[in-house]
């Protein structure tokens, strides 16, 4: 597996994020997988670099690798693969990281940040937080960042098996962080509500916000709904959770970003635009751990599709963090 961008918070880390971006993009571009999805398209990308490489890239992938039309994922198309293609998918994969990644490598950080997603991240990444806890991570608080989603599609057969009892992805959230964390009631919840409002009966929607939080072991755990930037159009999308999350925090360097292996490369390149290029943390993202995603019979399977479907939103942040990071608005 090549290296995936990061961001230290020390001098020079555009430029050595920018390179990483760059030998991602390359090593995609050299890759037998595009070929078997379209020659002609490879022998256009085989001379491109930098911005020019990206943005092919970009097209490329929506092209042939967008099976989602604007569902969840869970609700996408599924595609017929040859052989030949679903075993270059997943080489192609595994060398541009959405197989897995090392643990953290520190022992501390000010932030540990979960993404949100379908009904079994809600179960498996405050696992993954409770295992590095245990195992001597430590953090001042553990944040579970996602929207108000509803749940659909196999998430509505899964989410009771699971333990979770609601209607979207906060519900699985909260289920999730009490869960691992044997926890009761919140201590405070906030909510664009406001004061003396039914939660459970308020319509959130696309512009709602709401925060659980917990007091654990002298940190705070929190599981936050954000509000997207676009809600006449959209949920709140993941680049939304951390902006969200980031404006209002204090006192915050470091930042551990967890979720699951195939989305590592996608979403961390958007904590890095916007935790590291906007925010000035320092971001390192890893994948949630093999025993963490055991469910056992409701364990996900992620297949060919899957892989394709998430290296093309990886070449879209790439993309994106490739344009912060070299744009005439940077100031990084």
């Amino acid at each position: 597996m090549i290296e995936l961008p990061s961001w230290d918070a020390l001098p020079g880390d555009a430029d050595r994020c920018l390179a990483r971006v760059d030998v991602w993009a390359e090593t995609l571009r050299d890759h037998p997988v595009v070929a078997e999805f379209s020659e002609s398209s490879a022998r256009q990308l085989s001379g491109l670099r930098g911005a020019e490489l990206s943005e092919a890239l970009d097209v490329f992938a929506a092209g042939y690798w967008n099976f989602r039309g604007g569902r969840e994922r869970n609700l996408a198309a599924c595609p017929e693969f040859s052989t030949i293609q679903a075993a270059a998918i997943d080489d192609a994969a595994a060398r541009l990281g959405l197989m897995g990644t090392l643990p953290p490598r520190r022992r501390k950080y000010d932030a540990v940040i979960m993404t949100g997603g379908m009904v079994r991240a809600g179960i498996v990444k405050p696992r993954y937080a409770r295992e590095l806890y245990d195992s001597g991570v430590r953090w001042k608080e553990a944040v579970f960042l996602g929207g108000f989603r509803a749940l659909a599609g196999d998430e509505l057969t899964l989410a009771p098996l699971l333990g979770v009892k609601g209607v979207d992805e906060f519900d699985s959230m909260v289920a999730g962080m009490r869960s691992a964390f044997e926890l009761g009631d919140p201590d405070t919840v906030g909510s664009s509500a406001g004061e003396g409002v039914d939660l459970a009966a308020h319509a959130t929607g696309n512009s709602g916000w709401r925060e659980d939080s917990w007091g654990w072991n002298g940190c705070t755990l929190r599981v936050l709904a954000a509000p997207s930037s676009d809600p006449l159009i959209r949920r709140a999308n993941t680049v939304d959770t951390y902006r969200f999350w980031a404006a209002s925090a204090q006192g915050i360097r470091s930042v551990l970003v967890m979720t699951t292996p195939v989305y590592v490369p996608y979403q961390g390149a958007g904590a890095i635009e916007v935790l590291g290029a906007e925010f000035g943390f320092s971001v390192e993202t890893v994948a949630v751990s093999a025993s963490a995603s055991d469910l056992g019979e409701h364990s996900q399977s992620f297949l060919p599709q899957h892989r394709a479907q998430e290296m093309r939103s990886a070449v879209h942040g790439m993309r994106s963090l490739r344009a912060r990071i070299t744009g005439p608005a940077s100031d990084v």
